[in-house]
């Protein structure tokens, strides 16, 4: 189990085999494309990584890895707090609130689900 700090300012938990990606899809926040009235957001690059449990199993050559499970986001690390305490630095955010646009591959719209 992995903790990466993404690019577009999200904390995800991940629960994968083998190497970490160097990418993960996370949010629409740094834009994506729709193909068929489908929404796919771009990857989000991983700027750091840190390892929360590691085991190993042993495995057949040639097994192919199991995909990569977001277990868990935190909320964004752009919201702008002030510290409990006098001497502890606040935060007026890192990241705007959304930097990129949605591009249609084949000139359908997705529409907007309320969940």
């Amino acid at each position: 189990m992995f903790e990466f700090d993404l690019a577009c300012g999200h904390v995800v938990t991940v629960a994968l085999t083998g190497w970490y990606p160097i990418t993960v899809s996370c949010c629409g926040r740094l834009g994506g494309s729709i193909r068929d009235n489908i929404y796919v957001p771009y990857d989000a690059h991983v700027d750091y990584a840190r390892l929360q449990s590691e085991r190993y199993e042993v495995r057949l050559q040639g097994t192919r890895p199991a995909p990569m499970q977001i277990i868990g986001r935190r909320l964004r690390t752009d919201a702008p707090y002030q510290p409990p305490c006098r001497g502890i630095p606040g935060s007026s955010g890192r990241f705007p609130a959304h930097v990129g646009a949605a591009f249609s591959l084949d000139g359908t719209h997705a529409t907007t689900e309320d969940t």
